[in-house]
């Protein structure tokens, strides 16, 4: 406890009789005196207007000409009494500045000097103290005094909105009954007791202190007396004490943050689980571990955090979170934790690897009768605390509702400090505390965009690196640095003139560490690891494509097979679809080593022959484009281009046009010339278009006997043999039509089939109508065979 210095005011009345007396104050206390007109009692109410200043000029003071009221001035109060022949002047938290010569009186008759002496110290005063209780709630504290005030009366008062006001100024008063409640030791302090604090009202600051005169020993009757006050107490009075109801999960962590008033924010914090077990969090403003708890004792919010990890059955019970109160009773929240034995959220330790500057998806479950703010945290590297995002970042997270008791956190723009573990839950808000269940554990590892080159170019591999790692020796490894399986490719430090095909730089200004590799082999396809000494580690992968490609030309509805060679005997094969290789790995491969058949696709490995084989089968439109022959083994991936056109047959298609457009043609012609001349006329027209075939001309003879002897069963045969491509005479086209020839037939009809080497290409069907006898109309219908 500090010393307090005893500040002497000696007041001089010089009116009639010179009445002088010393008024005795502590720094840091209060005083309280009254200021006499001995002389002019009866007339005393004839000038309301009294004043107390410093020295004669009386500037600063204080002065007032209404009664029966307190005015303050800062820490002079003044109090006129219209019934008595004095005014009370009350001075708070006095100090050596307040020794000088002051003069209170009326505004006419009178005044008195006062001096302020600095005397003497003294360890029983000038004490504040703060105090919280409950509505409901009975408080007691002690007001010390110093020896030979035994027998002196025993005072307390109460400042509210300024003014003070007495409670009890006799003896000790032990009553039951009454709300306030002075005991006397008799020996060095005395005991106040405030009952049944019910409302707010009973909220204020409080004195307690003794009546006295100018010496120590008891005023008597006759004495002019003051009251030096020797203690402060600040009352504040908080709702009915409830205690709060936290849910949470076995094996899972819990945070809860309890809010204090601002006044005892930089108090001492603790967390209690029954009364025997106390544990203070003697630092403030850092993280503290006692066991499983970890604490810390925010004094800028007021707030004490509390972080319980892997919780377990034994974790259940009821718990205080409160903040100490010097000469007071303990502030604090009861919290009853109920540990839930049974993991209703199953699966929720996810892994998620993640390229930097992209974005990742995280799933959080969650009671849905927590249906209030949605949470989320990253866990501290050393001490596995997990800390709120800070506000600076907390725009890259997007929360959403994605269905019924599970919430989706969208992180945007993943940077490298976004490494690490994270914690979700739902947030349950009370008025004095706040608790997290966590629910869902998410490992969050980054990596570098990989890098993609040809056999023979060059690669850089950048690492970036935190600013408090520019002095640092920066590494990299082909496989994670640090380890034992790890080989050092070469260090920022390290001469490389004995490695020609490999160079350093490392940038301190951009924090961008950079290696070159030069005339890159298949050899050096991996997983790259970035390092600075054992606190970062940031991977990066290198994939090599060789230079020789593989280029495939099929038709739809056929199939192909492609043949990818081996690079290094006993990986893993596959083969996949994408612009880029990453690309085709990441989105899903089509078949491998481990899934030989998928669908249209098959993957035949002759390992022996260092070859492996892809068949694709009923080959569509849409099967063109690039594909990927891939090597893996360890994260290690080497590629060959492959790329697949698949065409519809466009040459035989338009060939077939042709021939169906001049057969079309003919027809027309026959079927004009058949209204006048049927039999000379088809035999006119089948010479004029087949010219000295002879095969044509007996059909068309055939055809005349025939209709001459049976009209209805006459018909007519056309064989036309074209070449599906013009320049290639070995392949064939044929057509075959059969017409009707009676002329009072209202159809004609026509089936064209086309083959190639025995194989159906396509189809056409002809139809031929007259209508009304006037004109005859043909329609070619042609279709390509199914793919």
């Amino acid at each position: 406890m500090r010393a307090a210095i005893i500040i002497f005011i000696t007041l001089c009345l010089i009116s009639g009789q010179v009445l002088c007396f010393n008024v005795i104050g502590c720094t840091g206390g209060s005083v309280m005196f009254k200021c006499m007109n001995s002389n002019q009692r009866k007339s005393y109410d004839q000038y309301k207007g009294k004043f107390f200043c410093r020295n004669r000029n009386c500037t600063p003071g204080i002065s007032t000409e209404t009664q029966n009221r307190w005015v303050n001035n800062g820490r002079f109060n003044l109090y006129d009494d219209e019934n008595s022949s004095f005014f009370r002047v009350f001075i708070r938290n006095l100090s050596r500045e307040d020794d000088g010569e002051y003069t209170c009186g009326n505004n006419q008759k009178w005044s008195h000097d006062v001096t302020f002496v600095v005397n003497n110290k003294s360890s029983s005063c000038g004490t504040s103290v703060m105090r919280a209780a409950h509505i409901g709630q009975t408080i007691t504290f002690q007001c010390k005094y110093e020896h030979g005030f035994e027998k002196h009366t025993k005072v307390l008062y109460r400042v509210n909105v300024g003014p003070v006001h007495v409670l009890n100024s006799s003896q000790s008063s032990q009553s039951s009954e009454e709300k306030f409640i002075l005991s006397d030791s008799q020996k060095d302090h005395f005991s106040v007791t405030i009952r049944d604090i019910s409302t707010a009202d009973d909220e204020g600051v409080y004195l307690c202190g003794v009546e006295r005169d100018q010496s120590n020993k008891r005023p008597l009757k006759t004495s002019i007396t003051h009251t030096t006050f020797i203690k402060e107490i600040h009352l504040n009075v908080y709702s009915q004490l409830t205690s709060v109801q936290v849910e949470a999960y076995i094996s899972k962590p819990v945070f809860i943050k309890c809010k204090f008033p601002q006044k005892f924010k930089r108090n001492k914090k603790f967390i209690q689980k029954d009364p025997s077990e106390k544990i203070p969090v003697d630092e403030q403003n850092q993280w503290v571990l006692h066991d499983k708890f970890h604490m810390f004792d925010d004094t800028r919010e007021g707030l004490l955090n509390v972080f319980i990890s892997d919780l377990t059955a034994a974790d259940e019970g009821t718990y205080r979170c409160g903040v100490n109160i010097p000469d007071d009773d303990d502030l604090f929240t009861e919290i009853k934790l109920t540990v839930n034995q049974v993991d209703i959220f199953p699966g929720s330790s996810t892994s998620s690897a993640v390229v930097v500057g992209e974005s990742v998806k995280l799933n959080c479950s969650y009671p849905e009768k927590h249906k209030e703010a949605k949470h989320i945290c990253k866990e501290n590297n050393e001490k596995k605390i997990c800390q709120n995002i800070s506000s600076s970042e907390q725009q890259r997270f997007e929360f959403s509702d994605s269905a019924a008791g599970v919430f989706t956190v969208i992180i945007s723009n993943v940077r490298l400090t976004d490494a690490g573990v994270y914690w979700c839950g739902a947030e349950t808000r009370h008025k004095h505390l706040t608790s997290v269940s966590l629910t869902n554990k998410h490992q969050l590892t980054l990596t570098m965009p990989p890098v993609i080159r040809r056999k023979g170019d060059s690669a850089e591999m950048k690492c970036p690196y935190d600013a408090n790692h520019t002095k640092e020796i920066k590494h990299l490894c082909k496989g994670q640095c640090f380890t034992q399986d790890a080989q050092t490719i070469i260090q920022s430090d390290e001469d490389h003139v004995k490695k020609t095909n490999i160079s350093v730089k490392d940038d301190t200004e951009l924090n961008l560490f950079t290696v070159t590799i030069t005339d890159l082999r298949a050899e050096d396809a991996g997983k790259y690891w970035c390092a600075v000494k054992d606190a970062f580690n940031l991977p990066i992968e290198l994939m090599i494509i060789m230079k020789d490609g593989i280029t495939h030309e099929a038709s739809v509805g056929g199939s192909v097979s492609i043949s990818c060679k081996y690079i290094r005997k006993n990986n893993q094969v596959f083969f996949c679809r994408g612009d880029q290789p990453n690309i085709c790995v990441r989105d899903g491969v089509r078949v491998s080593s481990n899934n030989s058949t998928n669908g249209r696709f098959s993957l035949t490995d002759q390992t022996s022959a260092g070859v492996f084989t892809v068949n694709i089968s009923n080959l569509r439109a849409e099967d063109s484009g690039k594909y990927w022959c891939g090597e893996e083994h360890s994260g290690s991936f080497i590629f060959t281009e492959v790329r697949l056109d698949v065409n519809r047959g466009f040459p035989v298609i338009a060939v077939v046009s042709v021939g169906l457009i001049l057969l079309a043609l003919v027809i027309v012609l026959i079927l004009i010339k058949l209204k006048h001349n049927k039999h000379d006329i088809i035999s006119s027209t089948l010479r004029r278009q087949t010219g000295d075939h002879e095969t044509a001309q007996e059909q068309i003879q055939d055809t005349r006997r025939h209709s001459d002897s049976d009209p209805e069963s006459t018909h007519l045969y056309s064989t036309v043999e074209l070449p599906t491509n013009p320049s290639d005479s070995q392949n064939p086209l044929y057509s075959t039509v059969q017409l009707p020839t009676t002329p009072s037939d209202g159809l004609l009809y026509s089936s064209i089939s086309f083959q190639k080497h025995g194989e159906s290409l396509s189809d056409a069907a002809v139809r031929f109508s007259k209508e009304d006898n006037h004109s005859d109309y043909a329609s070619v219908n042609h279709s390509v065979a199914p793919k």
